[in-house]
């Protein structure tokens, strides 16, 4: 008797008092102040809405010469015209990256088709964008 009377006071509360549908509504948010505010959330709104994904891509070239980086550039784009080419700048080095890969494996697969004609670097870049 005594286990049933310990079990229905446990349970009797959980039951009586768990989410209901009312609980699970949406309420949207309106802010109440300065323009500011609200211009900087429209801001900040407009700068999110591309979205990228951490992914891979390879280095062939760094250099403090742009000339040679651009050089370097249309060479590869030449041999490889469906692989994307990008220059980068980050003082004092110009470098020339490629591809957009979700894996590291994908990014070794094309290192290896490429490797007879550059030398080149699998290097991890912060957020890549893809677009069709």
């Amino acid at each position: 008797m005594l286990k049933y009377l310990l079990v229905a006071f446990f349970f009797v509360p959980i039951i009586t008092f768990g989410q209901t549908t009312d609980s699970l509504q949406t309420y949207e948010t309106s802010l109440l102040g300065d323009q500011r505010v609200k211009n900087l959330l429209q801001r900040h709104i407009n700068l999110n809405k591309e979205k990228g994904v951490m992914g891979w891509r390879l280095q062939i070239f760094s250099n403090t010469d742009r000339e040679k980086a651009q050089e370097v550039r249309t060479r590869f784009l030449q041999n490889f015209p469906e692989i994307r080419a990008y220059l980068t700048h980050k003082a004092p080095y110009f470098k020339v990256v490629v591809g957009n890969f979700h894996t590291k494996l994908q990014a070794k697969k094309v290192q290896s088709e490429i490797s007879s004609k550059f030398r080149c670097y699998i290097v991890p870049s912060k957020v890549i964008i893809f677009k069709d």
